[in-house]
């Protein structure tokens, strides 16, 4: 059930007739871009992708799902956004490039904030908080590379929390991780007003994988035919690895095995890998110093991030590893 919009803020969609529209919401900077395409009467879905701005598997499937969807065919509103964070992506960088502000730490925003609060605050007004499903895509941008995985925040409400784990479902050739109440995010500011969220990570890398633009493909349209935007029968989902965990440091990755020191890192291990404790994850060797500095794994478990951009300062994350259950 569509949510009724506060009266000094209607939604940009809510009087738009059936059809493919494009919207700029915001006057900005701050401001973006939306395709919103309309149907019959049915839910809304917000999608968008660069919440970072280095980030690109989400604005290129993004825009190849707006040419695919045809409004006829269509139950429902998808307000789809491929750039959430323009500064930040034209600028290539995961934050804003004058101040770093990072737009996935800053929500609820603030219209008087730095760059990405402001970001935020619009974001969150005027098209979030409208929404009956969101979903928000990411992945390891130029600095990380990932094993691709969807994720949701357990929130404790029973109905939330089954709805978010069938869209994460939808995504069946990821792995799934359920994990707890993080601030700032845009999945905890959905959860926050009552919306079922759910994100995605694919590897990065400054491109797109033509595997990562498949399983985003599939993922989005399992989505749309589960829930009901699209007719037809949902395609037997493959079954998930799927790890819930109540581990808030966990899923921070920007945290995990810090670089000793600034230098050259040099991984001894690849995305994928499973590796024991102890087992060296790599190597960082100081520009003045004749001998490097091992990384070892403090926990047994998968690679699923991995540092790809070799030049490192000293706290930089280099790897994180996870025990994946078996898929079920």
């Amino acid at each position: 059930m569509i949510k009724p919009p506060p009266k000094d803020e209607n939604p940009a969609w809510l009087r738009l007739p059936p059809g493919l529209h494009f919207r700029r919401v915001g006057k900005g900077p701050p401001g973006f871009s939306a395709f919103i395409i309309r149907g019959k009467p049915g839910p809304v879905a917000v999608i968008n992708g660069a919440t970072h701005g280095d980030e690109y598997e989400g604005p290129t499937v993004l825009r190849e799902l707006v040419r695919l969807i045809n409004p006829r065919d269509l139950r429902g509103t998808l307000v789809i956004i491929p750039v959430l964070h323009e500064e930040a992506f034209f600028a290539g960088t995961r934050g804003h490039p004058k101040d770093g502000s990072n737009l996935a730490r800053v929500f609820p925003g603030d219209p008087r904030g730095n760059q990405a609060e402001r970001v935020a605050h619009l974001f969150l007004n005027q098209i979030l908080r409208h929404a009956d499903y969101y979903l928000d895509l990411h992945s390891g941008g130029v600095l990380h590379d990932l094993l691709p995985w969807t994720g949701y925040i357990i929130t404790g409400r029973s109905e939330i929390d089954r709805v978010q784990a069938a869209m994460a479902a939808c995504f069946d050739d990821f792995w799934c991780w359920g994990s707890p109440y993080n601030p700032g995010r845009t999945i905890s500011a959905a959860v926050d007003n009552g919306i079922p969220a759910v994100y995605t990570e694919n590897r990065g890398g400054a491109g797109v994988h033509p595997d990562d633009a498949r399983d985003l493909h599939r993922g989005l349209r399992n989505f749309l035919l589960r829930f009901g935007f699209l007719k037809g029968a949902t395609p037997r989902l493959k079954k998930q690895s799927i790890r819930l965990t109540t581990d808030r440091h966990e899923v921070t990755i920007q945290l995990h095995h810090p670089s000793p020191a600034g230098g050259l890192f040099i991984s001894a291990v690849a995305v994928g890998d499973k590796v024991r404790k102890r087992a060296l994850v790599g190597t960082v060797y100081p520009l003045g110093g004749k001998t490097g500095i091992p990384v070892r794994a403090t926990h047994p478990g998968t690679v699923i991030s991995l540092r790809r951009k070799r030049s490192v300062a000293t706290g930089d994350a280099l790897a994180s590893l996870v025990v994946l259950p078996r898929p079920r």
